[in-house]
C-alpha cells in the first residue's frame, strides 16, 4: 500500500513540469505571435492587452488555463507540506498568483498597461496589487514554519523581499524601459523556487524542506 501511495506522489510531480512548460509556452510563445513585443520593456499582461493582436486568444487559451493549472498544483502539493497554523495560511495566500493569471483573461489591461484607464484596466490593477500583497505576505508567513531550520526560514523572507523588491522597481516610471525584465526576474525567481520545492515534496510525499 505504501508503494502505491508513493507511486501516486511520483506521478503527480509531473504536474510541476507541465505547469513550467506551459508557463514558458504562454509567455514566450504568446510573445512570438505579436509584432514588436519586448520582454525587456513590456509587462507579461500586455500579451493579452485589449485590442492587441491575439489578445483574447492568449487570455482565454493561455492565461486562464495557466491559472487553473497553478491552482490544481497548490491543491495537489498541499497534503505533503504538513503545514498548519500561520504557515498554513501563508501557503494558501499563494493562491493569489494563479487567480491573477486567470483574472487577466477576463480583465485584460489596456494597451501599454497604464496606471489608470478603462474599467477592465482598473480591475486588472486592483487584482495585481492584491496579488502582490497576498504573495509577499504568504512567503513571509511560510517562514513561521517552526519545523524548518533557521536558514530555510530566512530563505523564505529573502524570497519575499526579492519578489516584492523587483516588482516595486518594475513599477517605478524611470525604470519603464526595463520593467518587463524586472517582472520576469521576480516571477522567475519566485516560480522557479516554488516549482523546485513542489517537485521535491511530490517526489518524497512529505515536507522535509
Amino acid at each position: 500500500m505504501q508503494y502505491v501511495r508513493n507511486g501516486l506522489w511520483m506521478r503527480r510531480r509531473w504536474l510541476v513540469v507541465a505547469l513550467a512548460v506551459f508557463y514558458f509556452a504562454v509567455v514566450f510563445g504568446g510573445a512570438s505571435l505579436k509584432h514588436d513585443y519586448s520582454h525587456i520593456s513590456q509587462y507579461i499582461s500586455e500579451l493579452n492587452a485589449s485590442g492587441s493582436a491575439w489578445g483574447w486568444q492568449i487570455g482565454y487559451f493561455g492565461f486562464l488555463p495557466l491559472g487553473l493549472l497553478g491552482f490544481v498544483l497548490l491543491l495537489v502539493v498541499r497534503p505533503g507540506t504538513r503545514l498548519g497554523g500561520t504557515s498554513g495560511i501563508g501557503y494558501w495566500l499563494l493562491i493569489g498568483e494563479p487567480i491573477a493569471y486567470a483574472a487577466s483573461a477576463f480583465a485584460p489591461c489596456d494597451l501599454g498597461c497604464p496606471g489608470e484607464g478603462s474599467l477592465s484596466q482598473n480591475i486588472h490593477n486592483a487584482v495585481s496589487v492584491i496579488t502582490l500583497l497576498m504573495t509577499t505576505s504568504g512567503l513571509i508567513l511560510l517562514s513561521f514554519n517552526e519545523t524548518l531550520s533557521q536558514g530555510k526560514r530566512i530563505g523564505w523572507l529573502v524570497l519575499a523581499a526579492t519578489f516584492i523588491g523587483l516588482y516595486g522597481l518594475a513599477l517605478m516610471p524611470e525604470l519603464d524601459p526595463v520593467r518587463g525584465l524586472l517582472q520576469r526576474l521576480a516571477e522567475g525567481i519566485l516560480y522557479g523556487s516554488l516549482w523546485i520545492l513542489s517537485w521535491r515534496l511530490l517526489s518524497n510525499g512529505r515536507s522535509d524542506s
